[in-house]
């Protein structure tokens, strides 16, 4: 028997990924040419981008706004799927209870640059009429460094998933101090250029897969408290998640969302004049 090709995928280790996570412990993927290895990434958007530049990841779900600003800088990749379609639920988190604040002084936590942490932050804060600059933003690399640095008053303000965080203000270890949320997709499914030219019929097997999969477990009664198993939460509080999200079950993207990405992102100084939006998705997708 032919050794069947690797595929490297890679998540955010949050409750956004379940259905790929349960794809995989249910063997969903067996029928497929190819094996399917799955991949937590702590450090989050950026840290993925890193790796499918590397070619440690072929395929990874990222943030919009983090995948957007890594192909403003060359990265070689396309989105192969709009996979949550509604934006995601930041919330502003510090060590102590304070106004929002932003001065020249100010330390912002954020996983590495590139990451939502770190272009949620300027973007807001541009927002609010004040420039951060680059000097301002520390590297934690995971969600637990950025509550340390926090409590022990090294950085000031922390941008992250509302749900995520949410133990850490219930324990009292951080302060919740706003939400912030970007008119764009939380999450796409983006593949390396390489991967979409040479696997294409793969992929979209792979997207089919995890499109049923998404519909199953928006569908499944057991879903909030297996939820709420992995990422303690409470079953109401992950019902109450799960009705806040739209999982995507269409081979359509939202042309005037991307606009909106790039344009923000172009407000706080990332801008590529020839970056055209066709060359960000995988040539099978259609606008809607």
């Amino acid at each position: 028997m032919p050794h069947k090709p690797l595929i490297k995928i890679g998540g955010v280790p949050e409750h956004f990924n379940l259905p790929w996570v349960e794809a995989l412990e249910q063997n969903k993927f067996r029928h497929l040419p190819a094996e399917i290895s799955w991949n937590y990434f702590p450090g989050g958007t950026g840290a993925m981008t890193q790796a499918l530049s590397n070619g440690d990841l072929d395929i990874a779900i990222l943030l919009t706004e983090g995948f957007i600003a890594a192909a403003i800088k060359g990265l070689k990749a396309g989105i192969i799927h709009r996979y949550i379609s509604t934006p995601l639920n930041w919330g502003i988190y510090s060590g102590i209870q304070q106004p929002i604040e932003w001065t020249k002084k100010t330390k912002i936590a954020i996983s590495r640059k590139g990451s939502g942490s770190h272009l949620m932050a300027k973007i807001h804060s541009r927002q609010m009429g004040f420039e951060l600059d680059e000097s301002q933003f520390i590297e934690v690399h995971h969600l637990e460094d950025a509550i340390t640095s926090l409590q022990n008053s090294e950085t000031d303000y922390f941008f992250w998933e509302h749900w995520m965080t949410l133990k850490y203000v219930q324990s009292q270890r951080v302060v919740q101090l706003g939400n912030f949320s970007a008119p764009w997709s939380g999450f796409l499914v983006v593949a390396s250029n390489q991967c979409i030219a040479e696997k294409a019929d793969l992929l979209k097997s792979i997207i089919e897969i995890i499109k049923k999969e998404s519909q199953q477990f928006i569908g499944n009664p057991q879903s909030p408290s297996n939820i709420a198993r992995r990422f303690q939460l409470t079953p109401a509080e992950a019902e109450l998640w799960m009705k806040a999200q739209t999982w995507n079950l269409n081979d359509h993207l939202d042309q005037e969302e991307l606009q909106n990405a790039m344009q923000s992102l172009n407000e706080i100084g990332l801008f590529h004049p020839s970056l055209l939006l066709n060359e960000l998705k995988a040539p099978w997708l259609t606008w809607q």
